[in-house]
Formats: structure tokens, sequence, C-alpha cells
């Protein structure tokens, strides 16, 4: 079956996504914004919409109102010049709003290729994605908060091998360190009640996992990019969840951010507005994925001001 893209929005800003569409073999449609823009694309029936956040000018408010009416749910790819826009929380809580992409991204074709990939049902999992074919990736299961130093132990060592230190070394492992937080101690649940079981312990308290939740760390990297995973056996992390936390660190203020002991809240906002390129994958009551990308090609400030992406993958 061919897959049909409707692009919405300015039609330079758009060539690049229109590239890679017409490289996946899909059948192509843009629109410029207008009153009718939603007869339109009903009638052209798209399985995914890219859409141009910026170029939607004055008819913005109406599409971000109407988008969930279209036949089917496509899914929805934000195209923003500015990543993450000013609009970023609002955009969260729309229910139709699951991907965030940055036109001036370092790696900005290859993701948009890959996430048409997996929208279109190509497999959900897995971090060698986003990284090229033969890049190496080293994969560490967690047996407990204990199992965590080592491994950042081997993140440094690795990054040395390739000849970079220092604070974006540093930065990496808070990465890391964050990521298995929450699959320590946030994503296990009882399996026959589904209640979470270390959720309300202080993150100082150790936790040795069975055999049947532990998670698995994976990183690995081309040279220019760094990726690093986290997956659990559980699925149990909401995209509504996950999402509403990230809403509520961009607004900020004091009733906001989820940081009470035990909380992941934080974190997955920290993760957010650290990493270039943020993905959950959930396949529910199965397994959760978190990826990050990060560019290493600059410095630690480059890294903060990069663009950011997002994505939120769920399957059933």
């Amino acid at each position: 079956m061919v897959t049909r893209v409707l692009l919405l929005g300015d039609a330079l800003a758009l060539r690049p996504a229109q590239r890679v569409a017409a490289c996946f073999g899909a059948e192509i449609e843009r629109r410029d914004p207008d009153l009718h823009l939603f007869d339109k694309a009903k009638a052209f029936a798209p399985h995914v919409v890219i859409l141009h956040l910026e170029g939607l000018g004055e008819y913005r408010r109406m599409v971000m109102e109407r988008m969930a009416t279209l036949p089917g749910a496509p899914p929805v790819i934000v195209l923003a010049e500015t990543s993450p826009p000013p609009c970023m929380a609002e955009l969260l809580e729309r229910p139709w709003f699951d991907h965030l992409m940055g036109l001036q991204a370092p790696w900005f074709m290859e993701e948009l290729a890959v996430t048409l990939a997996t929208l279109t049902g190509r497999p959900l999992f897995g971090l060698e994605k986003y990284l090229p074919w033969g890049s190496r990736i080293v994969e560490i299961p967690i047996g407990g908060s204990a199992d965590k130093d080592p491994a950042f132990d081997r993140i440094t060592a690795f990054m040395e091998a390739i000849g970079i230190r220092g604070r974006l070394v540093d930065r990496l492992c808070a990465l890391a360190d964050e990521l298995l937080m929450n699959a320590i101690y946030d994503a296990p649940v009882d399996r026959r009640s589904g209640e979470a079981r270390y959720h309300g312990l202080p993150r100082s308290t150790p936790v040795a996992l069975d055999p049947d939740e532990r998670p698995v760390l994976r990183f690995g990297s081309d040279g220019q990019r760094f990726g690093l995973s986290v997956r659990d056996p559980f699925g149990a992390l909401s995209p509504t969840t996950f999402k509403g936390y990230i809403a509520k660190g961009l607004r900020g203020g004091e009733d906001q951010i989820d940081a009470k002991v035990g909380g992941a809240g934080l974190g997955l906002y920290l993760l957010f507005s650290s990493l270039g390129t943020m993905v959950l994958n959930v396949h529910r009551r199965q397994q959760t994925e978190v990826i990050g990308l990060v560019d290493i090609r600059g410095s630690f400030r480059d890294l903060q001001r990069a663009p950011r992406s997002l994505h939120v993958f769920e399957r059933r």
C-alpha cells in the first residue's frame, strides 16, 4: 500500500520533508492553509500529516483545534523553525500531537525517514534505527541500583576512546542516570495488581531487581551523534503521562513539576531539555523504551543550544 503524506505550510520550508517522503515512495499532496483546508485534507485521506508550524500563519489556531477531526486520526509530525516552539506546552496537551522536529536539527532528514518508517509499521524498538549501519552499540543488563556506576564508567571509557572528555561526558552520564532511575524506581509494577513496586522509595535507597524486572541500557555512537536507550519489560509509562510531565516542566512554577520523593516528572522534563532527540516507544503492558540522541561534534554549550525533537510511539 502506498503511504499518503499531506504536507501543510510553506513550500520552501517543507522541501526537505517532501524529499524524504518522496524517497520513501509516498504519494504526496501539499496544501497552503486556508478556511477550506480540512475539506480538501479529508478528500485526500492522508496516512501521515507533516505540518510546518510557522507556515500556518493566521490559521494556526484553526489547524491545532481541528487536526483531531481528520478521518482515521493520522499521525502528525510538527516541524518548527524554533524547537521547542513557544506553544510547545499547549501542543503537548493536544491528543494528536506526538511528534516534533526542529527544521535546523543536524540529522533532520535521517530522523524523519526513521519516523515515517516507524509510523507505517516498521519495528518499534531499537536504538540502532537512529545510528548508521555498522555503529557499535554496547548493551548492559541492569540488575539494580548498584549497577549504575559501573555502567557510567563504561560510557566514560567509550567516550574517551573516541576522544571526548570533560563536561559533555559528565552530561551524558547524567542523562543515563535519569533514564536508569526511571527504569529502576518508577517502571516496575506488580504483574497482578498493576501497582508500582518501588515508586515511593527515595532514590538513595538501594534496589535489587528480580530477573523479570531488569532493564537494559544500550549506547553507541558514529562519532557525530551519541545515542543511548533504556528499555524496561513493563510498558507502564503512558504517553499522556509522559507528555504531561514535559508540559508541566515547560510551564514552570512550584506546582508544575513532580519533584516529590520518587517522582519521575522532573527527570523526564530534564531529559527533554537536555537531549537533541528524545523518543518514547511503548508497547502497552509489555515494554517501554526511551531513546536519547545528542550531537557530540560541538561543545557543551552547543549541546545546550541545540534544537529539540520529540517522538512518542505507542502500540497495543
